[in-house]
């Protein structure tokens, strides 16, 4: 454990290390209007295993207690949710905030992009237009990913489970909505729409932007999937991506369209709050 511990780490600081002279370069031969951070995938798979390591320290915190088993399934859940998106926030600040490429006020849309690559964004509303388009597309995107899912379930027999414990009582039903509504859709939001998006928007256009960063999105949602063989989890795998393309795409496409993370986290938590409170209510 130690031992993969340490070679996560050092495989993290240098894929971070790698990102920081690709900004550099990129600072130096690419048109303002572009992207002139690292490659967006570079930043995904820099965030991966500082991500994958973040909860080791609760597992040492939790050892007074009895082990991290002896945690409260939600509790649990909720601690790992905020260790790894602080993670990924961390990697973000060092090889795109920390590098010049983009600032946190232009990672969150406080500006106006301005690239030929991009539609100019609908900022009609500021930030009460950027909750509203965000509440305003949660049911119909809730209803087309569960139409979207059952079909695949019923042809597949695959059914990814929930990455959420049961919220067996309102505790847990509290500590869920906390992982889902609140933490994961920040930390997410600021990865996927303020920097992969984005980098993906300036560099090839908003079509690219949309389908790559849905792809990426869904993709790293399969990553902790098992089975009982090799084929079982193979299709439970792609059930679990395509049922998250949905989502993926409605959140790179209000991102185009507002350029701004308040509206696809509205988006994003409104439509992880759905989905607990409708398994609450089963």
């Amino acid at each position: 454990m130690v031992a993969l511990s340490a070679g996560l780490l050092v495989l993290s600081l240098g894929l971070i290390g790698l990102n920081g002279a690709s900004a550099l370069q990129r600072s130096a031969d690419t048109p303002e209007w572009s992207w002139r951070g690292p490659g967006p995938l570079a930043v995904f798979w820099s965030v991966l295993p500082l991500a994958i390591l973040a909860p080791a320290p609760l597992l040492l915190l939790s050892t007074p207690l009895g082990g991290f088993e002896q945690l409260d399934p939600a509790v649990a859940t909720l601690g790992i949710a905020l260790s790894t998106n602080l993670a990924t926030t961390l990697v973000v600040a060092l090889t795109v905030v920390g590098t010049g490429a983009a600032s946190w006020r232009a990672i969150f849309g406080q500006h106006q992009v301005t690239s030929p690559n991009l539609p100019v964004a609908d900022r009609r509303g500021g930030a009460l237009g950027d909750v509203a388009w965000g509440l305003a597309i949660t049911v119909p995107i809730v209803v087309a990913a569960a139409l979207f899912s059952a079909l695949l379930i019923q042809g597949t027999g695959a059914v990814p489970e929930s990455p959420l414990p049961p919220s067996i009582n309102s505790s847990a039903l509290l500590f869920n909505l906390m992982s889902a509504a609140i933490i994961a859709p920040i930390g997410e939001e600021i990865l996927y729409r303020g920097v992969i998006t984005q980098a993906w928007g300036r560099q090839s256009g908003a079509r690219r932007a949309i389908l790559f960063s849905a792809i990426v999105f869904a993709f790293a949602h399969t990553l902790n999937i098992g089975g009982e063989s090799i084929t079982d989890a193979l299709a439970v795998a792609l059930v679990a991506f395509a049922i998250r393309l949905p989502l993926g795409i409605a959140l790179g496409w209000l991102w185009v369209r507002r350029q701004s993370l308040l509206a696809t986290i509205t988006l994003h938590a409104a439509y992880n709050t759905l989905l607990v409170l409708a398994a609450f209510s089963v």
